[in-house]
């Protein structure tokens, strides 16, 4: 019995050696891992150096299929797993595109600040976007101010990012370009403030709003050139991301007014602009907004409507499709609630939307009782899906 528990013993401590060895292997690996890829990095910037002299883009979707593929076939050949290798290199593709980007446009962008004597830039508004803004001009050789109608949020907001902090709005008016980050219903009467209280400035006012619905600037008299006082120059755009957006990401962003979109392309070179109507657009962020808003939120709402409380256990037991809808709830929920409702409010669309999404939720109830009519109805939602997908 002593032999056999001596001999257990020989063995665990034999393997705790081999497994603190792989372990130190492992960090070491990990290491030249990290190593390589910042010897990637280093040489796709030379890539974007090198398309920049030659005129070419910096997504190039051939190159990267192409690389996927032979990166494909070499984890096949070498016996690594293909799901890993895809992983790894579409990760190494977007920093890489991350960083060729941000080398190529920065200079652009710093020339076009000084071009347009933009020196100084107020932000109204210290929530996510607002910060979002502050942080993405901090780069840039400018004076960066943030405002907040809450003064304890504006200095600890501007504390955290690194920036000035204003005490009041009238001292925004001041800067070169004014970036309006409020909630929906306030942003234009935020804009009519700016504007008047600029009126005896002999300096001109760039506004950039930034809204998720843009009938309020409608409905206020906002669109239109005369608008406003002549020096005051109105920007109305909506940018297609979040406020953890990386700034040299392949982002969206949607003007609504004017559409001369010169400006915008001057400070977002980067960014693929759109325009927009503001009908066209709210129609667009019905289903942008609103319809993903509104499943995530009812899928939420279902996982336990009955009141019976899961176990951990049986949470654990996720599928893909549930994970995915889990993810799109959490990141919606873990947002802030009122800025949600304006969303939803705020858009002539939303209800037409939401009543849609009823009656098709309506049509598959009917359709599980009938083989036909459920295939049918999937058939048809594929149809459109795989039409999407065609335009792109």
């Amino acid at each position: 019995m002593n032999q056999e528990k001596i001999e257990s013993s020989d063995v665990n401590s034999a393997a705790q050696q081999s497994l603190s060895r792989s372990r130190e292997e492992i960090k070491v690996l990990t290491k030249s891992i990290l190593d390589l890829a910042n010897a990637r990095q280093k040489v796709s910037l030379q890539v974007a150096r090198d398309k920049a002299i030659l005129g070419e883009q910096i997504f190039n979707l051939e190159v990267e299929e192409k690389l996927l593929s032979e990166s494909d076939e070499y984890a096949r050949k070498i016996g690594l797993d293909q799901d890993l290798a895809q992983a790894l290199v579409q990760d190494l593709i977007k920093h890489s595109k991350v960083a060729q980007s941000s080398d190529l446009y920065r200079e652009k962008i710093k020339q076009f600040l000084e071009v347009r004597k933009i020196k100084t830039i107020a932000i109204v508004g210290a929530g996510r976007m607002g910060s979002w803004f502050a942080r993405y001009f901090r780069g840039f050789p400018v004076k960066i101010s943030l405002y907040d109608e809450i003064p304890g949020k504006a200095k600890g907001k501007a504390r955290k990012v690194g920036v000035d902090h204003l005490q009041s709005i009238e001292e925004a008016t001041g800067a070169d370009l004014v970036v309006v980050s409020v909630p929906i219903s306030k942003t234009p009467a935020i804009v009519r403030q700016l504007s008047e209280l600029a009126l005896d400035s002999p300096k001109d006012l760039i506004l950039l709003e930034i809204s998720s619905v843009k009938k309020v600037m409608e409905d206020s008299g906002l669109f239109g050139d005369d608008a406003l006082t002549e020096n005051i120059k109105l920007y109305s755009i909506h940018p297609l991301f979040g406020g953890s957006a990386q700034f040299f990401e392949a982002n969206s962003i949607i003007q609504s007014f004017p559409k001369d979109t010169t400006f915008l392309r001057g400070i977002f070179p980067q960014c693929a602009i759109f325009t927009l109507d503001w009908s066209a657009h709210d129609e667009l962020m019905g289903l942008f907004l609103t319809l993903p808003h509104a499943l995530a939120m009812v899928f939420a709402d279902v996982i336990d409507s009955d009141g019976r409380k899961l176990s951990r256990e049986i949470l654990s037991l996720n599928s893909p499709s549930y994970l995915h809808m889990l993810d799109l709830a959490q990141r919606v929920l873990s947002e802030d609630p009122e800025i949600y409702f304006e969303i939803q409010s705020s858009n002539p669309n939303s209800k037409l939307v939401i009543s849609r999404a009823m009656n098709s939720l309506l049509k598959l109830e009917k359709s599980i009782n009938s083989r036909s009519e459920f295939v049918e109805f999937f058939l048809k939602a594929r149809r459109r899906i795989d039409a999407i997908e065609k335009t792109d």
